[in-house]
């Protein structure tokens, strides 16, 4: 296994130390140079040679497996007057207790690690060497046993490699961000998981994300020095619940913000019987473009867009092999919701498919109607009928997909829903080699045309544009290279997932001051809602240990939250 995910995002230094590593030992350079391509990434077997300073350390098992504790308390000391002031150290140590080892050595064959270190002398060598542990976790790897075997060890048998992380200087306070998940399909993998992987990288940042119906604890102070909850796209049913919701984070000092990447207008009367209190009762909104920003600040100042980003950096299209054995130019469609969008454009390419037959191939990856209207035998349909109606697929065959495709047909109409769409479906195609061919929404923006993409204001211009780039492959070629640079160099979560966390910090700075203008903008709203608000806490009053927000309705199922008072 590789440990790029342990290395924080923003190095772009980095040292990995590998000793005596086994033939097939593979290291974390290639992984973490795709998340983060400008890092000066360093492999070294001997230590004693390493010279400069670097952002982050990864010291592998295979070099310091089998070291007494002096010599290990030495190497750390050393190796960590090669970290940059804020640097990370971390640790990889194979568990001399797998199932596998200890079976090995059982039946008189070589150990499968070269191991004679365990979990507690590795912290114990960290710490006398004077860093701090930040984490220690580890990874474990599925393996039956006989019983004997379980019986004779008390060693973790499923625990593969242990994982420390460490830091040489004071470290930062510590910071829980806790999510509750409102839409775990679409929306989350980019708006939650993906940035929640890239906070865990930063020193002492910690997350938790909970889909609604799950129950779920809140945090205390004790536990963690800073704490944000964020909600995203959950709608609270009601007035009560929504202002429940707020009083009890507000009394616990947990910095409440909402996330929302949909235009609201689409759920607009959930919204509006609750005064829109899921933004207003919040000391701050999170939203993925600017065009939702401005529709948000309406309820709340305090709105910041985090456009969406890639997790990491797929390698070049290797274009010379390409256009010199293919003949056929392939166009990629994939989206939800976006028929109309689409259909729309059916008849052009209908045209366009008899005109130039076998030298073009269509590429879907949307509802079945609309791959239907294709009047072609050169098309290929990308998602499993069998499998949600076609339209979900893994993203890595969804990457595949656009990778062997040459152009990305992107349309958009112009109305409210769309115009707050993100540009991510021009990003993705962009990583990808294939060339977008866009409407003007969302995609003028961000698409220099011409340059990193082509974008039409009508019929005509789509015409003409698709025959261009179907007939010029040098072209579209010189297209796609400029719109990789640009994704390259500006649109990578490791490049903008600091701006989240420092945002958070500014707003946790200024908690008092966000708490008291949340509880003004909703105070004149209570009167409206009085009769609602007794009604809902007189159904917990008979028990002072226990309040429950009844989530009745949101946008994917009910649930019951728990909250200790």
């Amino acid at each position: 296994m590789t440990f790029e995910t342990f290395i924080p995002a923003r190095s772009r230094s980095v040292l990995e130390l590998i000793g005596e590593a086994p033939e097939d030992f593979e290291t974390s350079r290639k992984n973490f140079q795709e998340i983060q391509p400008d890092c000066k990434y360093i492999v070294a077997e001997d230590w004693t040679k390493v010279k400069g300073f670097f952002d982050a350390i990864l010291v592998q098992s295979a070099l310091i497996g089998t070291l007494s504790q002096r010599k290990l308390v030495e190497l750390i000391k050393k190796v960590a007057e090669h970290l940059t002031t804020d640097g990370t150290l971390i640790f990889t140590l194979d568990n001399i207790g797998h199932a596998e080892n200890i079976g090995a050595i059982l039946e008189g064959k070589p150990p499968k690690f070269r191991v004679t270190l365990t979990h507690e002398e590795l912290s114990d060598a960290i710490e006398e060497a004077g860093l701090t542990v930040l984490r220690s976790l580890n990874a474990g790897r599925g393996i039956q046993v006989k019983r004997q075997l379980a019986e004779l060890t008390k060693t973790e048998l499923a625990v593969f490699v242990y994982i420390f992380t460490a830091y040489k200087s004071e470290p930062p306070k510590k910071t829980l961000i806790q999510t509750l998940i409102g839409e775990s399909t679409v929306c989350a993998p980019i708006r939650v998981h993906m940035p929640n992987t890239f906070f865990m990288t930063d020193p002492n940042v910690f997350v938790v994300s909970s889909p609604v119906g799950k129950p779920y604890k809140l945090y205390e102070q004790e536990q963690f020095d800073e704490r944000v909850f964020i909600n995203q796209r959950m709608c609270f049913p009601s007035f009560a619940v929504g202002l429940d919701f707020f009083n009890i984070l507000r009394k616990k000092g947990i910095l409440f913000i909402s996330e929302m990447d949909d235009h609201p207008i689409l759920w607009e009367d959930d919204y509006q019987k609750t005064e829109w209190i899921n933004f207003r009762a919040v000391h701050a909104i999170q939203t993925s473009t600017p065009y939702l920003a401005d529709f948000l600040r309406q309820f709340n100042p305090h709105v910041k867009v985090f456009a969406n980003h890639l997790r990491r950096l797929p390698p070049p299209r290797n274009f010379d092999e390409e256009l010199k054995y293919k003949r056929q130019t392939t166009i990629f469609f994939g989206a939800l919701n976006r028929d109309g969008d689409f259909m729309e454009l059916v008849p052009i390419l209908n045209r366009f498919a008899k005109q130039y037959g076998n030298k073009l191939a269509f590429k879907i990856l949307a509802r079945e109607n609309l791959f239907d209207a294709l009047e072609t035998e050169n098309k290929t349909y990308v998602g499993d009928l069998n499998k949600w109606d076609g339209q979900f697929i893994s993203y890595e065959d969804y990457e595949a997909a656009i990778r062997s495709s040459d152009i990305a047909l992107l349309p958009l109409r112009d109305n409210e829903f769309n115009r707050s769409k993100s540009d991510l479906k021009f990003i993705e195609s962009a990583a990808n080699g294939a060339v977008a061919l866009a409407s003007p929404v969302v995609y003028s923006d961000v698409i220099k045309d011409g340059k990193t993409g082509f974008v039409y204001h009508d019929g005509r211009e789509f015409i003409n544009k698709l025959n261009l780039l179907i007939k010029n492959k040098n072209l579209r070629r010189k297209v796609a290279e400029d719109a990789y640079s640009y994704v390259r160099h500006e649109r990578l979560m490791s490049q903008h997932y600091e701006e989240r966390l420092d945002w958070y910090r500014e707003l946790l700075a200024r908690l008092p001051e966000l708490t008291s203008e949340a509880e003004a903008r909703i105070a004149k709203f209570i009167p409206q809602f009085n009769e609602e608000i007794t009604k809902f806490r007189a159904r917990f009053s008979k028990n002072p240990q226990e309040r429950s927000s009844q989530i009745e309705r949101n946008l994917t199922q009910g649930a019951e939250i728990i909250i200790p008072k």
